[in-house]
């Protein structure tokens, strides 16, 4: 077995040939040697100009380059110095980066260049993506929605399906080898690496004990792989299993103080399912889908990574109402107006999948400008004059209708649009969702008729933005949905004769696993379980939503879940000597626990939700994103 030291020889610059670790000049040419790596300005292979480095792991470092000829901004990786030491090393490197160059798929990177440069540097030339490696966003961001991670993910399994359909196994899929680019549309995945890792390959016991180099990464390895036997697709099912498992708990499935004893876990241990760990909320379809790759029998897995592709698309299409696509923080949105809604939002638990004719249509839309889609579907046109309640526009349910807030209706009243609508179930709720105009602070309000006092009122959105109240409990009969510019005392109204906005509702059922507004209080408090999760909005300014432990417990903590841009507050409420403690320790984007309440009657533990009004540049109400609440026993923590 070669000795593994990344400095044992030097080889000419000039003229290539191999000298003794201690020579200063070449025996050959007489060039002055020098054992260190390229540096910024040096020139790799004739026509890859280094600009800086961007990494460094087990089988190389990576250089930020640019073509000498074209000025194009590449990536090059140098492999260590030990694979160009051995014959076998260099001709497998050619046959895997060969193989490996053959992938062109979205989320592959692509293999433009090999070979080995005069200097004796075994390097790879590849397209260069900006943006953090998973390993780096978990570290800065911690446990992720699982409806981010499943998106990450698929993108992940479209890349390896590529390659196994070729009959490439990556064997070294982890989070460092995952790099995610930001785009107008959102998130794009690429996975670097692939057939490089098997130039690794030997036995895993001389690799542990002898060179201390594993083959794969302990954290991702599947059991086959750490017993050192044949590799099909399913390992690298394995491996994703176990990067989607760090990124809802925020840590790996197994860890231990040392490689072999997170090695030993993979082949022995079951890992606890990711909603016992997760900080988060993680609905039961995570657990499943994880368990299923992190199984030990490879038989018991998804057999394909593609077959693991769809499954997550299935749980995404399952959250959604309409089309999904990125959003500015990479989370799979639906669209309703200008508003979005992440597909972490919603709880899939009992929700019925949709046909597979919608995922298709779905996927069709990824991409695709909501601009675009606003005017391939709008219906008809508002009609003016609409601001008397005799003169409100009919609008059916999910229609999307434009409409203008334009002409004042005087010099200190600005243009209101009446909307009138229809509900028929006495046990539903609406939601109703008006989009952007440039220059004016929107407010969507819903009325019952002849009165002019709303039922709620949405503005939890400023300038240039839309609205959205998300979940209003209606009876069955008619409503007015009014939308106008938020009155303030001074200023002129706004006009605006040329940006249309759109404005739709829809019906949302009452289902088991949302909040019923309005819970304000805890005379109108909901009923909890322990354990059970129930998902609600703060869908307006001001919006406090109550829950109620229904059975006795002891040592009870209530908890949580975040929304990306309000600050959560948590406070608990003692029925019985009618205290209450407020948990506020987090900020936003971060969930609350509370303190462990030892002895908790049913019906007297409650707890509410709101957001802090005073918390700097969070937003006072989120009626596109939805969080968990749940009551837990604290020895399952």
């Amino acid at each position: 077995m070669p000795s593994f030291a990344p400095d044992h020889d030097i080889l000419c610059e000039r003229c290539g040939a191999r000298s003794n670790a201690d020579a200063d000049y070449c025996g050959k040419c007489g060039s002055a040697l020098t054992s260190g790596m390229p540096s910024t300005g040096d020139i790799i292979a004739d026509r890859y100009r280094i600009v800086a480095q961007i990494g460094k792991g087990a089988m190389g470092t990576v250089y930020r380059v640019e073509h000498v000829q074209i000025g194009k901004p590449m990536a090059v990786k140098l492999l260590h110095r030990e694979l160009e030491q051995n014959t076998e090393h260099v001709t497998r490197f050619h046959r895997e980066a060969e193989s490996a160059s053959k992938l062109n798929h979205p989320n592959t990177v692509q293999v433009f260049d090999f070979g080995r440069s005069k200097s004796g540097w075994l390097y790879l030339a590849m397209e260069y993506v900006a943006g953090p490696d998973l390993g780096k966003l978990f570290q800065k961001e911690g446990a992720l929605p699982f409806g981010r991670a499943a998106y990450l993910c698929s993108q992940v399994a479209a890349s390896v399906a590529d390659a196994h359909a070729v009959g490439i196994v990556h064997r070294d899929l982890k989070p460092e080898n995952i790099v995610v680019s930001q785009r107008a549309d959102g998130e794009l995945v690429k996975v670097l690496d692939f057939g490089l890792a098997k130039l690794f390959e030997s036995k895993l016991e001389s690799q542990v004990t002898g060179s201390g180099t594993i083959v794969g990464t302990p954290s991702y390895m599947s059991p086959e792989q750490i017993r050192g036997e044949e590799l099909d697709g399913r390992s690298d099912i394995y491996s994703i299993g176990a990067i989607m498992y760090e990124a809802v708990v925020g840590r790996p499935p197994f860890e231990a103080t040392n490689p072999i004893g997170v090695l030993s876990k993979h082949l022995t241990e079951r890992p606890a399912l990711p909603s016992t760990r997760s900080p988060l909320s993680v609905p039961t379809e995570a657990d499943q889908i994880i368990a299923r790759c992190l199984h030990k029998e490879r038989e018991q897995r998804y057999s394909t990574a593609e077959e693991l592709r769809l499954e997550l698309l299935a749980y995404l299409a399952a959250v959604v109402d309409q089309d999904w696509r990125l959003s500015s923080v990479g989370q799979p949105t639906l669209a309703l107006g200008s508003g979005r809604r992440s597909v972490a939002e919603l709880n899939p638990i009992s929700k019925k999948r949709r046909p597979w004719l919608w995922l298709a249509v779905a996927i069709a839309l990824v991409g695709v400008g909501f601009g675009g889609w606003q005017y391939a579907t709008a219906g008809p046109h508002e009609r003016e004059p609409n601001h008397a309640e005799r003169r409100a526009t009919p609008l059916p349910p999910h229609q999307l209708m434009k409409a203008y807030l334009g002409r004042r209706i005087s010099d200190t009243e600005g243009d209101i649009d009446l909307f009138r609508i229809h509900t028929t179930g006495a046990d539903d709720a609406v939601a109703l969702e008006v989009s952007a105009i440039p220059n004016m602070d929107v407010v969507v309000e819903l009325l019952k008729p002849g009165d002019d006092v709303p039922v709620v009122v949405g503005d939890s959105r400023g300038v240039g933005e839309g609205e959205r109240l998300p979940n209003v409990p209606v009876e069955a009969g008619t409503y007015l949905i009014r939308v106008r510019e938020l009155e303030e005392a001074g200023p002129v109204p706004t006009e605006n004769v040329s940006d249309e906005y759109f404005v739709r509702w829809e019906r949302r059922p009452q289902e088991p696993e949302f909040e019923r507004e309005f819970n304000d209080s805890v005379e109108f408090a909901e009923t909890l379980e322990l354990a059970e999760e129930r998902r609600g909005w703060i869908g307006w300014p001001g919006d406090v939503d109550t829950f109620c432990l229904g059975e006795n417990a002891k040592r009870v903590v209530a908890q949580v879940s975040a929304l990306t841009n309000v600050d959560l507050v948590l406070r608990v409420v003692d029925r019985r000597t009618q205290r209450s403690r407020k948990h506020d320790a987090n900020g936003p984007g971060r969930g609350e626990t509370s303190k462990v309440w030892r002895k908790a009657k049913a019906g007297k533990l409650c707890v509410q939700v709101s957001a802090d009004p005073g918390s700097g540049e969070a937003h006072g109400a989120e009626p596109y994103e939805t969080y968990g609440v749940r009551f837990r026993s604290a020895e399952t923590l």
